[in-house]
């Protein structure tokens, strides 16, 4: 029988062990040889490993023995012989034994070929991924990136990382230590909590679920895709971070502003991620006469502003420059609409393009808030024919404007609503030859004015009243699921749109009582009457909370107190049959928002419970925003202004014990303000240092089960009041992850 060397680690540790006469030991986690392997192989050529520190080094002492090369092929990150390595020292070893006794090698030959591999780990048997199956495109990829990952560098606040500084070559998948170097990098994943390293099983079920796959997911090329999409999402977003630290020098930013953007995106891609649906999506692409736009508003079929868009106006500037490229005939981008058809006809919302439209509707008089106004004031000033003034001799409407009213109609009065504006004056290059004698004129004073658009002498209102060659490409979505409204949006998001994930979401589920009642209630929505009727007769009591929410530093930009608002109430209500919670915020809310969408007998479907859901959330700021702010303890406030973890957390327990105390919460809260202060209390209460989903809801349960025990409520009684009142609570479970999470 002729000698070959090993094809397995298995194998080569199965000879290691016969070499050196001692009974196998099963292979460690991920597939490792343990270091006993090594002591017994030494121990056939009469050398002694024992006083030898790490594996690498013992095998590095071994090689020079038996005299076999020992280079960066023979061993991996994580103190790890690689088959290369191994299959050098045992070749080797074989060699001086048979130079020692040659007519012992057919004997010695036979017993090593015939040999058992050695057993795995009784939790790994043939249960772990095998990536060495994987096509080697994918592995030298992962590798690739698994390397940039590791490089040294500063990281993200509360993200773990030791450098390994790996070369791509180093990375093995033949061997399981692939494990290892993941395992290294994981905090640049931004995974919900960590893998499971205790065995190679565990760690494989522990990252397919990481990665979004089912726990008994086992398609290897399945799970190698989704984890070289996240490597590759981290990489890019590593050097967005890094590139954010360069602005630190300069003053523009901090290691914490480059971690909350970090951690920003990584939500908005969890988001995105969500959005993925299946089926066909109906999309028109065409061309529209700016007429069609304008006598759509006219009809109030096109919604310029649903509850999702921003409500901020372009600067009279930009909409000026925007009105000078229609007149020369420059092509604007694609206006995107969503179509909503019904017994009572069919509609657009504006998903792109709404300052554009505004911007024409305004310049030409038709913006249906301006009319709106206009024909209040037609019946307050008791002028009949003010709105057909308004839109004939704008000039003219002003002077009214200054006879009736009290304030002068400036600029940001225009603004506020959406009055014309006229183009530039002076010497504006863009409006030059023809168009030079329309500087500094409202739409009314130019509407019969001559000038050449696409190769034709028109006049102007048949650029914006008429069939005309100047036309806006348009999109319109007919036939989408609000899931597809969302895939849309997202994709959307990747070319430049720049909807956040705030956004997305309220577009998504602003059709329910509840997205409209918590943008109302939170401030980023001003239209209580069109939004969110059902709260009006109780405004007076609500308003106060958009107004504590801005005095803590959350403003309007971005829906944060939307978010907020969205973050506390999920905290309070959401309740599945996860023993923990460790999907991120952003999907924390959105299922809340999807279990309410789904579930037409959910309780905060009607809008009388989430009148009471927004009046719970309003007391609990109210309530929080009564307590001196120097009872709060610096360690656990940490800034000048709230952040959001720290304020979501004492916002549910507030909550909660509202449910509980009703009007009397502030007294109870008054008479505790020592104890809040106490080291026992806020002070107790320190922010995670990993800023991973699972701990972070780990701290919000801790502030809620320490801010109730303050505020003497049984976690049980709340969590049963919760109930009662909304279907469902999450406090036991919050309180559940503090307790599992304490030292015994």
């Amino acid at each position: 029988m002729q000698y070959a060397s090993a094809a397995s680690k298995p194998e080569a540790v199965a000879r290691m062990y016969r070499l050196g006469g001692v009974t196998p030991e099963p292979l460690g986690p991920g597939s490792k040889e343990k270091r006993s392997a090594l002591e017994s192989l030494a121990s056939a050529i009469a050398m002694d490993l024992t006083a030898t520190k790490g594996k690498v080094e013992c095998a590095r002492s071994l090689a020079e023995a038996v005299r076999v090369p020992w280079d960066s092929t023979c061993f991996s990150a994580g103190d790890t012989i690689t088959l290369v390595g191994m299959n050098r020292l045992v070749d080797g070893v074989v060699d001086v034994l048979v130079s020692r006794n040659p007519s012992g090698e057919r004997e010695l030959i036979v017993d090593l070929m015939g040999l058992e591999p050695a057993p795995r780990h009784d939790s790994e048997r043939r249960k772990d991924l095998r990536m060495e199956m994987i096509a080697p495109d994918v592995q030298k990829s992962i590798a690739e990136l698994l390397a940039a990952l590791s490089q040294s560098g500063e990281a993200p606040q509360g993200v773990e990382f030791a450098a390994a500084s790996l070369d791509a070559s180093e990375v093995r998948f033949d061997d399981g230590t692939w494990r290892d170097d993941l395992g290294g990098v994981q905090g640049w994943l931004n995974f919900a909590e960590d893998l499971d390293t205790s065995a190679p099983d565990a760690f494989d079920r522990s990252l397919v679920v990481a990665l979004g796959l089912g726990p008994s997911t086992t398609d290897v090329e399945t799970v190698s895709a989704r984890l070289l999409e996240r490597l590759e999402k981290a990489t890019a977003l590593r050097a967005k971070f890094e590139e954010s630290l360069e602005a630190e020098s300069e003053g523009a930013a901090t290691l914490g502003s480059a971690t909350q953007v970090w951690q920003d995106a990584w939500q908005d891609i969890e988001d995105e991620d969500g959005s993925e649906s299946g089926g066909p999506i109906k999309a028109m692409a065409d061309t529209w006469p700016i007429a069609e736009f304008v006598q759509l508003a006219k009809d109030d079929d096109l919604e310029l502003s649903p509850s999702y868009q921003r409500a901020d106006v372009w600067p009279t500037a930009d909409a000026q420059q925007l009105i000078e490229s229609v007149l020369r005939g420059i092509p604007l981008p694609s206006v995107i609409l969503l179509q909503n058809a019904d017994d009572e006809g069919t509609t657009y919302e504006v998903v792109d393009g709404k300052q554009r439209l505004t911007s024409v509707l305004r310049f030409t008089g038709n913006h249906p808030v301006a009319l709106a106004t206009v024909r209040a004031k037609a019946e307050e000033w008791g002028e009949r024919y003010l709105e057909h003034t308004f839109r004939e001799d704008y000039p003219e409407f002003r002077r009214l404007w200054k006879k009736y009213e009290p304030d002068s109609l400036t600029a940001q009065v225009e603004r506020l609503h959406y009055f014309p504006f006229a183009l530039r004056k002076g010497d504006v290059p863009s409006l030059s030859g023809d168009l030079e004698a329309l500087r500094g004129k409202y739409y009314s004073q130019i509407r019969k004015s001559t000038i050449t658009v696409v190769g034709e002498r028109k006049k102007v209102d048949s650029l914006f009243e008429q069939q005309s060659k100047y036309k806006l490409p348009v999109i319109v979505y007919e036939s989408v699921t609000p899931a597809q409204v969302h895939e849309v949006f997202s994709l959307y998001n990747k070319q430049g749109k720049h909807l956040n994930a705030e956004e997305i979401r309220n577009a998504l589920y602003h059709h329910l009582a509840l997205m409209r009642g918590l943008l109302v209630t939170a401030g980023d929505s001003a239209s209580v009457h069109q939004v969110a009727p059902f709260l009006a007769a109780h405004w007076d009591d609500l308003s106060s909370t958009p107004e504590v929410l801005d005095g803590y530093g959350f403003g309007k930009a971005g829906y944060k107190r939307t978010k907020l608002l969205s973050w506390v109430l999920a905290g309070l209500v959401v309740e599945d049959e996860a023993p923990e919670i460790t999907r991120s915020t952003a999907a924390h809310i959105s299922g809340m928002l999807k279990g309410v969408a789904e579930n037409r007998s959910h309780a905060l479907r009607e809008e009388q419970t989430v009148l009471d859901a927004m009046l719970l959330l309003d007391h609990a700021v109210d309530a929080h925003a009564e307590i001196p702010e120097e009872t709060w303890s610096l360690s656990f406030k940490q800034q000048a202004k709230w952040q959001e973890l720290q304020l979501v957390g004492s916002l549910i327990a507030l909550a909660a014990a509202r449910a509980i105390y009703e009007e009397s919460l502030s007294d109870v809260v008054e008479a505790k303000l020592d104890e809040i202060a106490q080291t026992s209390g806020s002070a107790a209460w320190m922010r995670p240092k990993k800023t991973q989903s699972k701990e972070q809801w780990k701290h919000t349960g801790r502030v809620v089960a320490s801010f109730l025990r303050i505020l003497d409520v049984e976690p049980e009684h709340a969590d049963r009041a919760i109930k009662a009142r909304f279907g469902s609570s999450g406090i036991a479970r919050l309180v559940r992850m503090a307790e599992a999470d304490e030292p015994s």
